[in-house]
């Protein structure tokens, strides 16, 4: 990258008698902060060292080649980052990697780098790097490291003639520590590249980060709340105060990500941010403004081809709520389908007739039903017009939102010359729907027991667990004889939500835990093997209702429960990670491991014992307390699979093909 050079005008006043330019001492310390400059060193060796190999690659016209990075793990703890490019001569290594601030990039805007800094970071993190250069058919092998006058130097270690094309490698030891840190820093600086690298030693999902909307030289990822500049294939932090203020919805609310060519901004030498100099700040304000400009030219495309005044509404809509800034002046007035303004769709219906209500299912407070009076306009909306003669329109559509299913329900309710309007206006006739086609209102008398020994008829109402984050239960209303019949009731006091659920114990009569709040609730049903729609809250009128049904009070089922468990197996169980067990249980070159093989006798045992206690683990919380016993770690049956296991479990990323390999290898060689 080009940089721009300032000429600095002396006017001297006056004899100088003496003179002495400033210089640094080569020193470790020296070497080390120049190295030492990130603030996320995990994230600046792979945004260093890839933007390095990147601009290898155009150098040698091979920008949409990948670059390759080898991510660390327990059986090859190293970061590795090669490029397929021009490699670095024996010539110029020893004057590129020797000499800070020099660089080969200075004087072209086709290349990222230009500090000459980048190449030596490895320093701030290992005292001890390995790089591999292949140039013109010759692979030379160089060892980066601290003399032992504390300065960095190089050595060559090996030469050989090779067949592979140019390139360069550098090679980096990681501390098992920091392994997940460098496979999220790979993430991080290098999602937004067109050309994602190919990963090696673990992986990495790059489709979690898809853009919701793409301009000629910007993208927007709905989930980032936060804009970046990307020039040269590394993504600067816009920070949204330093520019215009007119910015800042868009800015903060878009994720964009604005691509700027090489040298039209001014960054920090550790790259990790913007300079804001006059230069930055008109630039990200002229492409922010086009960025504006494109976004409602977008979002007009998105909804000119609707098919009707409807179709183009809710589109608008949905697109309105997952893009929270459109509603700003963005874009208030600016959209229309077919010259009909649809910026504000629900003011703009509601301005034009008078009968309309809105109904949907309540998410939360009292009552079940939420009334607006203006449309609803999401996918899940439905429109219906009064045609009843004798009223009860509202009913019938109360009704129908209390009885759906469906959690995101709503109708539209509007009268007959309403309904005309808005087919005047451009909703199609056809999703009017006649109220008469929903089921009438059905009354139920008060719930009794009635007399003469019939069952109990009516409406009660019952309680299920709801949010486990809020102490109340969700209310509900239960047609006796009708509603399938729970097969347990708890009857709460009075008027509140407390409860006694009875009390749980082990096989030698010992208490284990009380049944009155959520969690131990929650807890026993699993333990149980019983569905929470199985067990309801009940008023004690409401539960003797139920109990003359079928329903079974639910402390006394708690209370002759008798819990057999063996603590040590518990114990063990909580120890195991069972997403890599169950991994490695179910691979394929598992099976081929003879049943002696110690990995196999180890696994087995664990998928054993996990499958013993998967009743009891619902509740070893509560018996890990009553004994207050300490965990152990898991017992293997040798060094070589305790390796094994922990390589699988420190590692989080696919390594069962190497371990599996690793067991059945050994396994062959023993025979």
């Amino acid at each position: 990258m080009i940089l721009q050079d300032t000429t600095n005008s002396i006017e001297q006043i006056g004899d100088i008698t003496e003179q002495a330019e400033f210089s640094i001492k080569a020193s470790k310390k020296a070497f080390s902060l120049l190295s030492g400059m990130y603030s996320d060193i995990y994230l600046g060796i792979i945004r260093e060292i890839g933007a390095n190999g990147i601009d290898s690659h155009i150098a040698s016209g091979k920008s949409d080649v990948p670059i390759e990075i080898h991510l660390p793990n327990a059986l090859e703890p190293w970061l590795k980052i090669r490029d397929f490019g021009t490699g670095i001569s024996h010539k110029d290594i020893y004057s590129i990697y020797t000499t800070y601030f020099e660089s080969t990039k200075t004087n072209t805007n086709e290349q990222t780098g230009c500090f000459g800094l980048g190449s030596k970071i490895f320093f701030a993190y290992s005292d001890n790097s390995t790089i591999y250069s292949i140039v013109d058919g010759v692979k030379r092998i160089y060892n980066i490291f601290f003399n032992e006058r504390g300065l960095p130097s190089i050595s060559l270690m090996s030469q050989e003639n090779t067949k592979e094309g140019n390139g360069l490698s550098v090679q980096i030891p990681v501390k098992n520590t920091d392994f997940d840190k460098f496979r999220e820093a790979t993430y991080t600086a290098c999602k937004f590249y067109e050309v994602k690298p190919t990963i090696t030693g673990g992986k990495i999902d790059w489709d979690q980060n898809k853009p919701q909307f793409t301009g000629g030289f910007w993208k927007s990822f709905h989930k980032n709340n936060q804009s970046y500049a990307l020039m040269g294939k590394i993504a600067y932090p816009i920070e949204t105060y330093k520019v215009d203020g007119d910015h800042y919805d868009i800015l903060r609310k878009a994720g964009l990500v604005i691509d700027f060519n090489i040298g039209d901004l001014e960054i920090t030498p550790s790259r990790e941010a913007l300079i804001y100099s006059e230069q930055t700040i008109q630039a990200i304000n002229e492409k922010v403004n086009h960025v504006k400009k494109d976004f409602v030219t977008k979002v007009e495309e998105m909804v000119k081809d609707s098919d009707n005044l409807l179709d183009a509404m809710k589109a608008y809509y949905m697109l309105e709520n997952q893009w929270s800034f459109l509603n700003s002046k963005l874009i208030s007035g600016n959209v229309k389908w077919k010259g009909i303004e649809i910026s504000n769709a629900r003011k703009s219906i509601k301005d034009k007739i008078t009968s309309l209500k809105s109904y949907s299912k309540k998410q939360w407070g009292r009552g079940k039903t939420s009334i607006s009076d203006y449309a609803a306009l999401d996918n899940n909306a439905m429109w219906f017009y009064d045609d009843l003669k004798r009223g009860g329109a509202v009913n019938r559509v109360i009704q129908e939102v209390r009885m759906s299913m469906n959690p995101n329900i709503s109708i539209n309710l509007v009268d007959e010359k309403d309904m005309k309007t808005l087919i005047q206006l451009g909703f199609p006739a056809s999703v009017f729907q006649l109220v008469s086609s929903l089921p009438a209102v059905v009354t139920t008398r008060k719930a009794s027991s009635g007399g003469g020994g019939g069952k109990p008829k009516g409406v009660v109402v019952v309680y299920t667990k709801g949010s486990g984050h809020r102490d109340s239960w969700e209310s509900n209303d239960h047609n006796l004889g009708v509603d399938a019949t729970p097969k347990y009731y708890i009857v709460k006091d009075g008027s509140t939500f407390k409860f006694d659920g009875g009390t749980l114990k082990c096989d030698k009569g010992e208490h284990i835990l009380n049944v009155n709040d959520k969690q131990t609730y929650q807890s026993v049903v699993r333990y149980l093997g019983l569905q929470e729609e199985d067990v309801v809250l009940v008023a004690k009128r409401s539960g003797e209702l139920l109990e003359a049904l079928g329903s079974k009070p639910f402390n006394e089922l708690v209370d002759n429960e008798s819990v057999t468990y063996d603590l040590d197996v518990l114990n063990e169980v909580s120890l195991m990670d069972h997403s890599v067990i169950d991994r490695i249980a179910k691979h394929k070159t598992f099976s081929k491991l003879s049943d002696e093989n110690p990995l196999k006798v180890f696994i087995s045992d664990c998928v054993q014992k996990t499958k013993d206690s998967k009743k009891t683990n619902n509740i070893f919380p509560w018996i890990e307390h009553k004994n207050k016993s300490t965990k152990k770690d898991l017992t293997f049956p040798n060094a070589l699979v305790e390796l094994m296991y922990h390589s699988l479990t420190s590692w989080r990323v696919n390594t069962e093909d190497m371990v599996l390999k690793a067991a059945l290898e050994s396994e062959n060689k023993s025979n």
